[in-house]
């Protein structure tokens, strides 16, 4: 997350070192198919969605107030501009008023941003969302391990950007992308410990039209297949009960919208194996 004093500084991010001081600035009502939408809220985050008649390099600065105070950067998997967007803000507030402004640079330089928007995000969950209890056990800094995945988009190192790791670090404001493979995505852990897996967590990563899964299977220690799971929509972690003893889990597409699929988040939850 980077921390912002004005909308001038957000273009000055978007440009990626561009000139911008003599650049024209626009409405971006000017360039949208429609106006921006909330999509994916839950009480801890949120997507903004719109499609612009060109392409954009477009970005969202986010706040409880006017002042705003940080960004999120759309999903830019292409290092250019593009026509549908889709940046995701995280790190919200249960049942809080959030101000936004979408906005962004064209191919000519010219500067584009929306008025002031707000929406709500939802009250917190007693239940989690069926969340287990208990500490999730594929976590890096618990000592999981990442054994590898069917790639990582632009061929990026596992603890870069869109790397594996990003899957399996406790961060929902990152994610694993595979390079374009769709329903051959796949990604494999390793546990601390062989354990008694009684419960598996997984957050789909979306780009709106594509790269979302609908469902996908677990192969346990090379052998035993559970699933397929079935993710109704990519705003939040899915729980899903299971009973298999295993060290490593193999997580494979089962279908998907196709692209650049992979995952935000994945959670392993069990007991020492006996």
């Amino acid at each position: 997350m980077i921390r912002i004093a004005t909308w001038a500084s957000l273009v000055l991010v978007t440009l990626a070192g561009g000139a911008c001081g003599s650049a024209e600035v626009a409405d971006i009502s000017d360039i949208l198919e429609g106006p921006p939408r909330v999509v994916d809220v839950t009480d801890r985050s949120a997507r903004i969605v719109a499609d612009t008649s060109v392409d954009v390099v477009c970005a969202v600065v986010y706040g409880p107030t006017t002042e705003y105070g940080s960004l999120a950067t759309d999903d830019d998997m292409a290092g250019g501009g593009h026509e549908d967007h889709g940046p995701r803000l995280t790190g919200l507030q249960p049942d809080t008023t959030y101000h936004y402004a979408f906005g962004g640079v064209g191919p000519d330089g010219t500067l584009y941003r929306s008025e002031d928007r707000t929406f709500r995000t939802l009250a917190a969950d007693p239940g989690a969302a069926g969340k287990p209890s208990g500490g999730n056990l594929a976590l890096l800094s618990g000592g999981a391990l990442l054994v590898g995945t069917s790639s990582n988009y632009g061929g990026a190192e596992d603890d870069a950007t869109w790397g594996g790791n990003q899957a399996i670090d406790g961060d929902l404001g990152t994610e694993w992308s595979s390079n374009g493979d769709g329903d051959d995505a796949w990604i494999e852990i390793e546990l601390p410990a062989e354990t008694q897996v009684t419960d598996l967590g997984f957050q789909t990563r979306t780009m709106g039209t594509s790269a979302e899964i609908g469902s996908f299977q677990v192969v346990a220690d090379g052998g035993e297949v559970l699933g397929p799971f079935s993710l109704e929509g990519a705003a939040l972690v899915h729980y899903f009960e299971v009973d298999v003893k295993a060290i490593r889990l193999r997580f494979e597409v089962a279908e998907s919208s196709g692209g650049d699929t992979g995952a935000v988040e994945i959670e392993v939850y069990g007991d020492p194996a006996r």
